[in-house]
């Protein structure tokens, strides 16, 4: 794995499910928005770095960064992300602000991106395994929502949403979604975490 010591370097996890039949799920929105980075700002394709990850390398402006998408399943997201971590000193630096995590959240409403850290998984295997594996809460998130609004207003619960195919009628929206995402990411890499967070956080 490249490794550089000398400036910023900034560890993106896209989270999801690795296998074609699970990529266009909801529970796979982080694969998707790291996908749609790497192919705008030109990055390599992503190749295998570690024995259950898959990276992709290359600069924003003077920033590092490094795209990952676990090839484990969604609840042993924590293992690849400890790896990485831990080839970026971010164990030893205390840089936990520097590791990124995209996933998809229930919480929120589909459509809208909130940029959050120290926060709890509120439910969310993969980021309760990367807790876990980490010992901290420190990282970043972009919490993708995913919650479709009902005529009662209750929520549908997640078994029955986050592994479904998304329905071709819903690409479109899903789309947006994954390009919001990215811009909230280029955001955060050209202003900072907190003026990001004030930009995307509405």
């Amino acid at each position: 794995m490249a490794k550089t010591n000398e400036q910023k370097t900034i560890l993106v996890i896209g989270l999801g499910n690795p296998g074609d039949s699970y990529y266009h799920t909801r529970h796979s929105l982080g694969f998707m928005a790291v996908d749609r980075f790497a192919e705008k700002h030109s990055f390599p394709a992503f190749a295998m770095v570690e024995d259950n990850t898959m990276a992709s390398y290359g600069k924003f402006g003077d920033i590092d960064v490094v795209l990952a998408k676990p090839q484990t399943f969604m609840n042993k997201s924590g293992y690849s992300a400890k790896k990485m971590a831990k080839h970026y000193s971010l164990f030893k630096d205390k840089k936990f602000s520097n590791l990124w995590v995209i996933n998809d959240d229930l919480d929120i409403l589909t459509g809208k991106i909130k940029i959050s850290q120290n926060r709890n998984a509120a439910g969310h295997k993969g980021v309760q395994s990367i807790i876990d594996q980490l010992k901290t809460k420190g990282f970043v998130r972009f919490r993708i929502g995913i919650q479709p609004t009902t005529e009662a207003g209750k929520k549908i619960p997640g078994d029955k949403l986050v592994l479904k195919v998304i329905p071709l009628k819903d690409r479109a929206t899903f789309d947006k979604i994954v390009n919001d995402t990215v811009l909230a990411m280029e955001t955060a890499l050209g202003t900072g975490i907190e003026k990001a967070m004030t930009a995307t956080n509405q």
